[in-house]
Order: C-alpha cells, then structure tokens, then sequence
C-alpha cells in the first residue's frame, strides 16, 4: 500500500508540477500588474469634467473607435467591455480577442492610446481559458484536486516513517525494560 502512494505521489506530483509552475508564474505576474507597465497600458491623461453632462456618449466612444480600423474591433459585438474610469475620465474599450485596449478621452472622444493587455493574456493562461473552455471549467478543478490529493499523499508518506520509528523505538524501549526487570527479578531470587 505504502508503495502504491509513493508510486501515485510521484506521478501525479510530476503531472501536476507543471501545472503549478504555470499557476504560480502567472499568479505571481497576475499579482504586480499594475506595477507593471509592459503588463497593463498605463493610464493616458485625459481632459477633466466637472459634471456628467460634460461626458461623451457610448455613441461617440465607439465611433472613434471604429474609426480606427483596429481589426480585432470592427464592431460591436467584437467588444469585451467598456470601462470608464471617472477620477481619470477616460473609457476603456476592450477587444474579445487580441486582447486590445483602447482608450478614449471622456470629453471628446478622441483615441487616447491602442495597446495591447498582456495582463488578459496572462490570466487567460492562468486560469487554462487560453487553451479552451473545457480545459477552463474541468481540468482547472481536477488540477486542484490533484494538489490537495499530493498534500494529502505527502503528508502521509512523511509521517508514515516518523510513526514506524516511534513505534519500533516504544518497542525497543519496552523490551529492554521487560529484559531489565527480567533480570533484576532473577537476581533478586
């Protein structure tokens, strides 16, 4: 039995490595993107408003985008989403695929800046999306239960060896006091 979980250990362990160094690489650049300018395209500066009145329409936000002729974003409905950030009173404007930014000026509408979100990139390979939507909603969940089952495996193949000494050492103990007693009995005699 103690040889069929080492042997598992080992197999799942090396599988499941891999996985872990891509999570753990991932998460780890996940974790200072926004320290990270080439992670995330920084903030463009913007005109300010000093009310919503003073705010462009989507309308507007999407015709200068469109306008660009980015190709990942030829229209609608090859948006992600749309962000506005009110304190920098800028939209964002980001592509299903290719993983583009645009961002548009709150005020007039105009294109502030198109780069490219390496961040996306890194969370759709961290979280498995990258590969395909199955790999996302299965192996990522059988992946974390290959962790905990090595966790599980290695706590006990590390105490399992610390137990057995105790144990032969509990034995080793109480049968050279059973001998001592032996003889102390015998000589008492």
């Amino acid at each position: 039995m103690f040889r069929v979980l080492r042997s598992a250990h080992r197999w799942v362990g090396l599988t499941a490595s891999v996985f872990l160094l891509i999570l753990s690489v991932t998460g780890f650049l996940l974790a200072i993107k926004s320290r990270v300018a080439w992670m995330r395209p920084p903030m463009t500066d913007a005109q300010r408003v000093s009310s919503s009145a003073e705010i462009v329409s989507m309308e507007r936000v999407m015709t200068s985008v469109l306008a660009r002729g980015i190709p990942e974003i030829r229209s609608l409905a090859d948006v992600d989403r749309i962000d506005y950030r009110p304190k920098d009173n800028v939209f964002k404007v980001l592509s299903k695929t290719g993983y583009q930014e645009v961002q548009v000026d709150g005020s007039t509408g105009e294109v502030l800046s198109v780069a490219v979100r390496n961040d996306q990139i890194t969370e759709d390979i961290h979280d498995l999306s990258i590969v395909s939507k199955v790999a996302h909603e299965y192996a990522l969940p059988l992946i974390a239960v290959a962790l905990g089952a090595l966790a599980i495996s290695g706590i006990s193949i590390s105490l399992v060896p610390v137990l057995r000494r105790r144990k032969y050492r509990s034995r080793a103990v109480s049968s050279a006091a059973s001998k001592k007693i032996a003889t102390e009995d015998h000589l008492d005699r």
